[in-house]
């Protein structure tokens, strides 16, 4: 526990504590004040009471006796105590005169505190009241009586409460805060080293109790947090399979692309290749006619010319395929290096995407789609060609798989347009069915289709938006409306950022 945090509490528990002691001593303080003080005018009365009753007794011979002088002296000491201002006795029965000694007058008496005493005679058995005698007493004060006694009770009150503070500021520290540092201690070494420390303390009471309960909630979050640890070794451990196993697909998907286009290429190579050798077997088979005439002697001019226009027009038949034939194998070369190799390098933008299409216009021989191109020259690019080519590819083969049906004629259209200096768009679309709102919002989910099975494999599109926000560094969009066919927006920089730069979205 921080210092201040201790502190705190020790302040919080003083003032709550100390005010309360103090309250209680001073309580404590005016009751002793009020009891010494009741107790001390109780016993001058008592006194005083005490001084006119022993008057009464040693005036009830005088009296009896009719002793005036006796009875006067016996009045006047009792006029020399200082608080005594009058002594008045009064007969009995008008035996005698009345005697007052001091000031007795009304308005001496209406301030002072009288105390009276019958004078009493035992004659024959029988007691008899003779007269009454007063004492008016100037009460004296009592406070200094009062406080040299409630001085030193007082002092002895502040010395217990000051014990007492300190008595249960001990007790508070050892039952209250020690049990506290402990459990501080504990977080304080978690903190500092990641291992949990359980508080041995072992009492009677709600402490006790929340300590255990603090051990066991400690027992319980490691528990947790071992749990939660084998979870994310498990869950780490079924993403990197996934994503080995997306890498799988998404190369099998490449490699199918590859080999839909090697497929595409070989047929229509196959044609200009099968002319070739029509041609060349019959110029072998003509001049093989040749050589027999030339042999026999028997040649003449018309075979000779015939024999030369016939080479002639096998030769440019034969250059014609045969150039045919090398067109097909550049594009389908550059086309592949780019999507096997990944390599960035500068390029017009018309350019690659014709040498794609171009190598995509076998799967549209049997079929009545056509597909377009709307790209101006000179867009020049440093990017990645061989990706570009992949993301062109997957939306024309996603447009013939999922945007045609009923075998009806269908357009497929790549645009191109600088947006700016730095930026162009890419847009690829269709006339097709188009897509419902619930599909589109998957549309670039891994794994999802609406024809697996039927030549959709769920990573298309997925790779189209992993290329472009990864390796190309763009943004795409897909718009549709059912019925109106879809549009596969694609921003591109002119410039594609590093690799270690690009987006990690695959």
């Amino acid at each position: 526990m921080p210092a201040n945090k201790k502190t705190s509490l020790t302040k919080k528990y003083l003032q709550l504590v100390l005010p309360v002691l103090v309250l209680v001593a001073l309580v404590f303080i005016l009751i002793l004040i009020y009891q010494e003080l009741t107790s001390q005018k109780r016993s001058q009365q008592q006194y005083y009471q005490g001084q006119a009753a022993q008057l009464a007794h040693l005036l009830s011979e005088p009296v009896w006796q009719f002793s005036d002088g006796i009875v006067n002296t016996l009045l006047e000491s009792v006029q020399d105590e200082p608080e005594v201002r009058c002594v008045s006795m009064e007969f009995a029965r008008g035996l005698m005169n009345g005697s007052e000694i001091g000031d007795c007058s009304e308005v001496t008496r209406e301030h002072l505190r009288s105390f009276a005493a019958p004078v009493l005679y035992i004659h024959q058995g029988e007691e008899e009241q003779l007269a009454e005698v007063t004492l008016y007493i100037q009460e004296a004060s009592v406070w200094g009586a009062v406080y040299r006694e409630i001085g030193y009770l007082s002092a002895l009150v502040i010395l217990l409460c000051l014990a007492l503070a300190i008595a249960t500021f001990q007790a508070f520290r050892k039952i209250i805060l020690r049990p506290l540092e402990r459990v501080a201690d504990s977080l304080r070494h978690y903190h500092q080293t990641g291992e949990r420390q359980t508080v041995d303390w072992h009492t009677q009471d709600e402490l006790c109790y929340l300590i255990s309960e603090y051990n066991a909630s400690l027992q319980r979050q490691a528990e947790s947090e071992r749990k939660a640890h084998e979870a994310r070794v498990l869950a780490e451990e079924a993403l990197q399979n996934l994503k080995q196993a997306q890498d799988g697909l998404i190369q099998a998907e490449k490699m199918a692309s590859l080999g839909g286009l090697v497929a595409g290429v070989a047929h229509e190579i196959n044609t200009p290749v099968g002319n070739c050798l029509t041609v060349a077997t019959s110029v072998e088979a003509l001049t093989i006619d040749f050589k027999k005439v030339l042999e026999a002697g028997s040649l003449k001019r018309s075979q000779l010319d015939q024999f030369v226009a016939q080479v002639e027009d096998a030769g440019a038949l034969l250059n014609r395929n045969l150039h045919r034939t090398a067109e097909l194998v550049s594009n389908f070369k550059q086309v592949a290096v780019d999507q096997t190799s990944s390599q960035r390098r500068k390029f017009d933008l018309k350019q690659v995407v014709n040498e794609v299409v171009y190598t995509l216009r076998p799967q549209f021989k049997h079929q009545t789609h056509q597909i377009f191109l709307e790209i101006p020259e000179g867009i020049a690019m440093d990017s990645y060609p061989g990706p570009l080519g992949q993301v062109i590819s997957n939306c024309v083969n996603n447009a013939l798989v999922h945007a045609f049906e009923d075998e009806k004629p269908g357009n497929i259209k790549i645009q191109a347009q600088l947006r700016h200096e730095n930026q162009v768009q890419v847009i690829v679309m269709d006339d097709g069915k188009g897509m419902s709102p619930e599909h589109l919002q998957k549309a670039f989910e891994p794994f999802f289709t609406t024809r697996l099975g039927q030549g959709g494999s769920g990573l298309g599109l997925h790779l189209v938006y992993s290329i472009v926000r990864g390796i190309l560094g763009g943004e795409v969009h897909i718009t549709s409306t059912p019925g109106q066919g879809v549009a596969l927006a694609m921003n591109l920089p002119l410039k594609a950022p590093l690799k270690s730069a690009a987006r990690g979205d695959e």
